[in-house]
Order: C-alpha cells, then sequence, then structure tokens
C-alpha cells in the first residue's frame, strides 16, 4: 500500500507502485493499493483541501481491504 497526498496520474505514488509490480510481482501477496487525493484540482478552500487530502479513515479501510485480501 502506498499514501500519497498527490493525485494517482504521474505521482511517486504511481512511480512506486509501477516498480514495485514489475520488480516484485512474484513477491506480492495483494495487489498494489494506492491511498491518493482524487485525480482533480486542488481545491482553494480549508475544508474542501482536508477532504482533498488522504484521511486516517481512508488509510484504514485501504488496509482493511489489503488484508482482507490476502487471506
Amino acid at each position: 500500500m502506498i499514501v500519497d497526498e498527490s493525485n494517482p496520474r504521474c505521482s511517486i505514488a504511481s512511480d512506486i507502485a509501477g516498480m514495485v509490480a514489475s520488480e516484485a510481482f512474484d513477491l506480492l501477496q495483494a495487489p498494489v493499493k494506492l491511498v491518493t487525493a482524487p485525480h482533480t484540482p486542488v481545491p482553494f478552500a480549508r475544508e474542501l483541501e482536508r477532504a482533498y487530502v488522504p484521511s486516517p479513515d481512508d488509510i484504514e479501510k485501504a488496509i482493511r481491504e489489503v488484508v482482507a485480501y490476502s487471506k
């Protein structure tokens, strides 16, 4: 699982996910999971920015999905 505040396209998270998939695919027990901001422009309003950045709840949900996949 890779967590990044940037959007999912052309980001360091997508680059790391690609490297892991190409270099260590046979070692993976579940698909690579990205937890990133949505693929939209960064909002200017503080309230919207909080909703834009991945939250602890988003990360927890992703962890549970990966753990459930590997059982």
